[in-house]
């Protein structure tokens, strides 16, 4: 027996202003995702086939035509407010919120109502299906666990970043070096300076916190030519060459 009302179309209504309402004043990537999920995978979908008139034979069509429109929205979506520059989480809450009313008003005035199919009877669970469903949750299940491990092992844009500045101008005689540790954990590292290709400057020990900077001014001779100031980085731990930086400093 299926369902004639439009009580569908003003929950979607009710959940899409709520959608909105939670990206507007929060930041809480959980709350955004309860909200925001089935808008973006399903509702704005079948508030759409809804508008349009669009018919199924059964539920789970219904369903799966309401996810291709709901991905076809989202496609759309980000056309537009790529072409508008406002592809922010507030854009797309607005966007799919704009759907889904928009959508719902024009079937209210077509007096469109919800004809819906119901679910069809569920059929006797066999052992095969059981063991379908275990193979499908233990892969799952696995691919994820991999997943999370790769992401913590992972450390893309998380490293210690290293630089050497000359004088500003012909005739200074003072390099700028840095050292900053953007990795999560704590550094030690040992920094040598050479100048010509001789040593210059040796610093040991250098212990840098997650998020710490280090910097020093280093006073050069200036000569008649210009010479090449190489530093270089290791680790104290393996004394192994982490990062290497260069400069010219001018001559007089």
């Amino acid at each position: 027996m299926g369902i004639h009302s439009n009580k569908d179309l003003s929950a979607a209504c009710a959940w899409a202003t709520a959608m909105v309402a939670v990206v507007a004043v929060t930041d809480s990537t959980l709350l955004r995702t309860i909200l925001g999920g089935p808008m973006v995978l399903l509702i704005s979908g079948h508030v759409v086939l809804r508008a349009f008139g669009v018919r199924s034979t059964s539920l789970p069509e219904h369903l799966a035509y309401a996810v291709g429109a709901s991905l076809a929205t989202g496609i759309a979506g980000g056309l537009v407010l790529n072409a508008l520059d406002i592809l922010t989480p507030l854009g797309w809450a607005a966007w799919f919120w704009i759907v889904t009313v928009g959508a719902s008003l024009l079937t209210t005035i077509r007096h469109e109502d919800s004809d819906l199919p119901s679910w069809p009877r569920p059929t006797g669970l066999r052992l095969w299906h059981g063991i379908t469903f275990a193979i499908a949750v233990l892969i799952t299940t696995g691919a994820y666990a991999l997943a999370v491990r790769d992401e913590a092992d992972q450390q893309q844009f998380k490293y210690v970043e290293f630089w050497m500045l000359p004088p500003v101008n012909a005739g200074t005689d003072r390099l700028t070096i840095g050292v900053r540790n953007a990795e999560p954990k704590t550094e030690r590292f040992n920094l040598e300076v050479t100048l010509s290709g001789r040593p210059f400057a040796i610093f040991r020990s250098l212990t840098l916190a997650p998020g710490d900077t280090w910097t020093r001014e280093i006073p050069v001779p200036v000569q008649s030519t210009a010479q090449k100031a190489e530093a270089r980085l290791y680790r104290q731990d393996d004394n192994r060459l982490y990062r290497s930086v260069s400069a010219l400093v001018p001559g007089t």
